[in-house]
């Protein structure tokens, strides 16, 4: 079982008891450990309330537990898409717990995302084997920002049309869109669903706070 880690010294975000990462550990896996899906989730489950990522190569990703702040922001965001989704736009609503299995056989964990109808799959209990047409991500005191750049970039190159990743420590969200160059937004007021969420417009007032 992993065990959590000595208190760091730094600034970083506090999960309660959990203790603290000052940055992802990234673990290579051996070549005769196939971690398949079953094999995943089994690793989150015996080894809450640690979360697990897997990159393309082959790497462990181990995270720790969302801190206070970026649950509640996740959770102001998330909302808001939930009654845009319920409301007629659709699809589901993920949320950070929601393994995600790429194209490119790496396991993401979006802050929150959204998927259409037509990407859902019938497997309600498994990884999901599609990526959302949005994903949202929001960097927290102890993440890179290098690192949630390329996590985005990995999503928009695996098939997610529109990405926002929100920095709530420097006002800015960064905007990713399929097929163009990342744009940077300074501290917007609201952010538009575009042509992928027709009508959502997702209020950043509180993230600002």
């Amino acid at each position: 079982m992993v065990q959590a880690p000595s208190r760091p010294e730094g600034s970083v975000e506090s999960v309660g008891d959990y203790g603290l990462l000052p940055t992802p550990l990234e673990l290579k896996l051996p070549d005769c450990w196939d971690p398949t899906d079953e094999a995943l989730i089994e690793l989150g489950r015996l080894n809450e309330p640690w979360r697990f990522e897997l990159t393309a190569e082959r790497e462990l990703v181990i995270m720790s537990p969302e801190g206070r702040g970026s649950s509640k922001r996740g959770m102001r965001i998330g909302s808001q898409i939930e009654v845009w989704s319920l409301g007629g736009g659709g699809g589901e609503v993920l949320g950070p717990d929601m393994g995600i299995r790429l194209e490119d056989g790496s396991l993401k964990m979006p802050d929150v995302a959204w998927i259409s109808d037509e990407r859902l799959d019938d497997d309600d209990e498994g990884l999901l084997s599609r990526c959302p047409d949005l994903v949202v991500e929001i960097v927290s005191k102890s993440d890179s920002e290098d690192r949630q750049l390329a996590k985005m970039n990995t999503w928009i190159v695996n098939g997610a049309l529109l990405g926002w990743l929100i920095d709530p420590f420097r006002d800015t969200v960064t905007r990713f869109r399929l097929g163009k160059a990342p744009e940077k937004l300074e501290r917007p007021d609201a952010l538009s669903g575009e042509d992928v969420c027709e009508g959502l417009e997702v209020s950043l007032e509180r993230i600002w706070k």
